[in-house]
C-alpha cells in the first residue's frame, strides 16, 4: 500500500516506512530538509519525495495510509486536509500529535462528539488514542507528551461522501453551545438524513 509522511523532516518515519511499505510519499516544507529527504532516499526506488505543503499538495486517489508526526502548530489545518474528503483514498492514519488532542478527539468514539469538528467527521471517520509518547523521547524536546492519533475511514460509511459539504453546512448551521459536553450522544447523520 501507499504511505504519505505528511511533514517528513529528515526522514526517521519515512525511513522505517521505507522498508515495510511498497510506495512511499515523503513531503516537506523546508527546502533545506526536503534536498536533504531527496539526497538520503536517491536510491530507494519506492520514496517519493515532495518540497510541498502538506495541506496543498495532492494526496494519492488511490487507497493509502498516513504515518506522520506534523509539526504540533499544523496539527488542525492537517486533519481538515485528511478529513474533510471523505471521497478521497485515505484509509487511515496513525499521527503523533499533542496528547490532549488525541485524547480530545478519541472522546468520538467514546460517545457524542465531543465539538463540532467531531460531528462533522464523525459519520466518515473512527477515532482512537493510541501510545502515549513521553516529551522526553523527542529531540528537540516538545513542551507536552505526545500520543498517537490513529483515524480510520469507517468500513461503512453513515452518509455518503457526496453528502460531506451539504452535511457540514447542517451540522455548522445548527451546532449551539448546548451539544458541547451533553451526556448523551447526538446522532447528527440521523438528523441529517431526516431532514433531507
Amino acid at each position: 500500500m501507499r504511505v504519505v509522511d505528511l511533514g517528513a523532516g529528515a526522514g526517521v518515519i519515512t525511513g522505517a516506512l521505507a522498508v515495510q511499505a511498497g510506495s512511499v510519499l515523503a513531503v516537506e516544507i523546508d527546502p533545506g530538509l526536503a534536498a536533504g529527504l531527496a539526497r538520503r532516499f536517491d536510491r530507494a526506488p519506492n520514496v517519493t519525495v515532495i518540497h510541498g505543503d502538506a495541506c496543498a499538495v495532492p494526496l494519492p486517489l488511490n487507497p493509502y495510509r498516513v504515518v506522520a508526526n506534523p509539526p504540533f502548530a499544523r496539527t488542525a489545518a492537517i486533519l481538515r486536509r485528511l478529513l474533510d474528503d471523505p471521497a478521497g483514498g485515505l484509509v487511515r492514519a496513525d499521527l503523533v500529535v499533542q496528547w490532549q488532542v488525541a485524547r480530545h478527539r478519541a472522546r468520538v468514539g467514546e460517545g457524542g462528539p465531543p465539538d463540532l469538528l467531531g460531528a462533522i467527521w464523525a459519520p466518515w471517520w473512527t477515532f482512537a488514542r493510541g501510545r502515549r509518547l513521553p516529551a522526553a523521547g523527542f529531540h528537540p524536546r516538545p513542551g507536552v507528551d505526545a500520543a498517537v492519533l490513529v483515524i480510520t475511514a469507517r468500513p461503512s460509511p453513515r452518509l455518503a461522501p457526496a453528502d460531506f459539504a451539504r452535511y457540514k453546512a447542517f451540522v455548522t448551521a445548527n451546532w449551539t453551545a448546548r451539544w458541547a459536553g451533553r451526556t448523551e450522544p447526538v446522532d447528527w447523520a440521523a438528523r441529517f438524513r431526516a431532514r433531507r
